[in-house]
Parts: structure tokens; sequence; C-alpha cells
């Protein structure tokens, strides 16, 4: 377990936001991450909480439930290896959204209050949180590009690239191998029928660019899912 743990740190200290950071914030950071594993439905952080710190995946995968009150809207967002949030207590806010393990998953908290302590004693440190935010605006901006595209296939095709950490990252992230997503979650972040998600999901699996398989989807051709987004 020691070793999934520190080889899940080594992963997000040298992926992401934190790789952007300045060596010496970085360091506080990594010394300062409290890690733990989360088993398949665990809740990682609550919806409408105003405590705790930022988080991040550092190995398996989580997905954002948003706080708000409509039956339908089950996922906003999937949260892969190398993703941070929890910004809003840091500014005096809410958490929007309930954050639970889609897989087993290694995650990490820094704690508010040290993480306040510092950003007081190092005034410079808020670019580096001014930079994790805009990486979760250009995310959400972008989830909301995708959900106008008016063609079903590239919609979907536009979805899966970002779901699967290919599209929309302000900073660079290997992506893994496949992602847990089953049709009806795919149907719903896409808003489209799950036998539309079905349909378009076998074409472009007969065409080599996706395994679609037992709530996994493996991209298996990402640059020509690209070109089928970028069509006009």
């Amino acid at each position: 377990m020691n070793a999934q743990i520190d080889s899940a740190t080594r992963f997000i200290a040298t992926n992401g936001w934190l790789n952007t950071c300045s060596p010496d914030f970085r360091d506080w950071i990594v010394a300062n991450l409290k890690v733990r594993i989360h088993a398949v439905g665990e809740v990682v952080s609550h919806g409408g909480d105003t405590g705790g710190g930022l988080f991040c995946v550092a190995e398996g995968q989580v997905c954002f439930r948003p706080s708000i009150d409509v039956a339908d809207v089950q996922i906003s967002r999937f949260g892969l290896p190398g993703v941070w949030w929890g910004h809003a207590p840091l500014l005096g806010g809410k958490r929007r959204g309930t954050v639970i393990a889609m897989t087993d998953a290694v995650c990490g908290e820094v704690p508010q209050a040290a993480l306040r302590t510092r950003l007081n004693e190092h005034p410079g440190d808020w670019r580096a949180i001014s930079l994790g935010l805009a990486a979760l605006y250009i995310e959400a901006a972008g989830a909301h590009a995708d959900l106008l595209i008016a063609t079903s296939d590239r919609r979907v095709a536009a979805t899966i690239l970002r779901l699967g950490g290919y599209r929309h990252c302000l900073f660079a992230v290997p992506p893994p191998a496949a992602f847990a997503c089953t049709q009806d979650q795919l149907a719903g972040v896409t808003a489209l029928s799950r036998n539309t998600v079905g349909e378009i999901l076998r074409g472009f699996a007969q065409a080599g660019m996706v395994v679609a398989r037992y709530g996994q989807i493996k991209i298996v051709d990402p640059a020509r899912l690209m070109t089928l987004v970028d069509q006009n």
C-alpha cells in the first residue's frame, strides 16, 4: 500500500497543474498532501461543505455530481489522475458538487488551514491557485461548447475525448489507457438517448477508434476522433 501511495504521489507531483507550480510551492504541496485510498462508491468530498482543502486524484477515477435539484443530472464530469478541485471554500464559498470514487482511487487533500497560512505568508503563490482555477474554467467552458455540437456523432466523439483526458486540458497529463463510463453515463453527459449513444459507440468501435465494453471506454485512435470533431 505504501508503494502504491508513493507512486501515486510521484505522479501528481510531476504531472498537470502541480508540475507547473514553482518548485518551492510544489514541494510544499507534496509535503502537506494527505493521501489515502478510496474504495469504489466512497465520497471523497461533499457538496455544500465549506471546510476541507484542495483535493486531487493521483490514481484511479472519480466522478463529480452537481449539488442541484435536477433528478436526471447524475454526473457532470469525471476526474482522472492529475485533476485538482476544491477551490471554492478557499475563496469563501461552498463546494458545488459531491465527488465520488468511480474506481478504487488514490486521492490527496491539502488541508485548508495549512494552505491559507501558506498563501498569507507567500501571496505570490496565489498565481498558482489562479492557474488551477483557470484549468477548471477551461474544462467547464469546453464541456458547454461540446454540448452545443449539433451532430450527434461529433458530440459523442468530443465528449469521449474530454472525459478521457484528451480535450480541454490546460495542463499536460498522460491520459489513462481507459476510463470508466457506462452507456447510460455517456448518454447523460451528451444529452442524448442511450440507444443513440450505443449506436454511435458501436460505429466508433467498428471503425477501430474505441473499444467499449464492461463499463469502460478505451480510446484507440484519438487523432481520428479529433478529426471527426473538427469536421465542419
